[in-house]
């Protein structure tokens, strides 16, 4: 259980630190404009697309290509959240003030949960209405909030994104540096992109198995493992870098 006292200080750092709050407004922002980009693209690749091909338009996957560069965002404020405080050498006083590094672990951990969610609800959201709606616009077939696909992104999309801030939170742990953890995070999240020319072999398990590309492809509806699998491996894959992280944080000193 997290206590109130350390969750209530780490509050008062993040809304005191700019890059946080900047970079929560831009990924709300920066998602949005990326629904309206994408929209319009997949309306002007639907007005090439011959009749059978339009059969296989998904209006939901075109319009919400942006999701694969908020997932960036939201790990980067994840790794501010802790590396911020090596950056100016405040780690010990918050160490001092808690007292037990399991406790001030588990209050960043639990402010990371409070803060990505809401942005992740509002940039999700965002995107979604601006990008099915102009496809709408375009005359381009799209998806009502009650499709069972769109609510599935609406709903769990978020809590994915949560938890690639979290992810983020591990490496800033992991890594004490917000260059060395962001630079480490926009790799590790890239890989499915990176590896699109690779063997057939390694494309197909990075695309079956990468952590964050089972997530993505479970919201889809393309994964070719169960959803509650695809998911689970996700969570799992996160829940194993925060005990990485608590070990580390525990051995070395502040």
């Amino acid at each position: 259980m997290i206590e109130t006292g350390p969750l209530r200080a780490e509050w008062t750092k993040f809304a005191s630190i700019r890059a946080t709050m900047v970079l929560s407004l831009v990924t709300v922002a920066v998602s949005g404009a990326f629904g309206w980009l994408f929209g319009n693209a997949a309306a002007t690749e639907y007005a090439e697309l011959t009749a059978r091909e339009r059969l296989d338009f998904q209006p939901l996957d075109m319009g919400m290509r942006g999701v694969f560069i908020a997932q960036l965002l939201l790990a980067a404020l994840g790794v501010l959240i802790v590396s911020s405080e090596y950056g100016s050498g405040t780690m010990r006083a918050s160490l001092s003030a808690v007292g037990r590094r399991g406790r001030l672990l588990a209050a960043k951990a639990g402010l990371t949960v409070l803060t990505a969610l809401p942005v992740s609800v509002a940039a999700l959201w965002l995107m979604y209405t601006i990008s099915q709606v102009t496809l709408a616009a375009n005359g381009v077939p799209y998806l009502m909030p009650g499709d069972p696909a769109a609510l599935r992104m609406l709903l769990l999309g978020p809590v994915v994104l949560t938890l690639l801030a979290v992810f983020g939170l591990a490496l800033g742990f992991l890594l004490r540096s917000t260059a060395s953890a962001v630079n480490a995070g926009t790799a590790f999240l890239l890989v499915p992109v990176l590896a699109t020319p690779s063997p057939a072999p390694v494309r197909d398990f990075i695309q079956s198995f990468w952590p964050n590309t089972t997530a993505f492809r479970a919201l889809s509806g393309t994964s070719e493992l169960p959803p509650l699998v695809a998911f689970g491996l996700f969570v799992a894959f996160v829940a194993v870098l925060m005990i990485a992280a608590f070990v580390h944080f525990k051995q070395r000193d502040a």
